[in-house]
């Protein structure tokens, strides 16, 4: 008996070889973008707002949608008429690099914003530290093992 491994030619199954025309990717560029850009917009307001909770669903939208562009950007690059994106179509190609540009800044001070509240909350947490640390140290216990606290300093001030 022969335990060799074949190899054997299948066709491929639900293959789409529909191309459609260079506009259409384009078109798709640009509204994938004019939606990303609300998105991060979105999530902007949600940053200045505190509103922790919206931000998750936007980073998984926002994530979705770049996706969506960099497949669409592949198809596009492998288009049978890619020549024309740099002579009939340049101005639109011009139009979604702007745009995309224009994300990429929006999204890079988002980034700079969640830094800055991150920065602050870990100096809000520093100090914190800082006031529980100063409110233990001055601990005491009861009978029954309850904590309380006494104040940073055991004074008895008398008016």
């Amino acid at each position: 008996m022969d335990n060799r491994f074949v190899f054997k030619k299948v066709a491929p199954q639900n293959v789409n070889n529909n191309v459609q025309p260079i506009t259409f990717y384009l078109k798709e560029q640009e509204r994938l973008l004019t939606e990303l850009d609300k998105v991060i917009s979105q999530e902007f307001q949600a940053l200045k707002d505190k509103q922790v909770m919206l931000l998750k669903p936007l980073s998984e939208q926002k994530s979705h949608l770049m996706v969506k562009l960099q497949s669409n950007d592949q198809k596009l690059k492998l288009h049978p008429d890619v020549a024309l994106l740099k002579t009939e179509y340049a101005a639109e190609v011009t139009i979604i690099k702007n745009m995309m540009a224009s994300c990429k800044y929006q999204n890079e001070v988002n980034g700079k914003l969640i830094t800055m509240c991150m920065q602050s909350n870990n100096r809000l947490q520093a100090l914190l530290v800082g006031v529980r640390d100063v409110v233990t140290k001055n601990m005491t216990y009861n009978a029954k093992g309850n904590a309380s606290a006494r104040g940073p300093v055991r004074l008895s001030v008398e008016a």
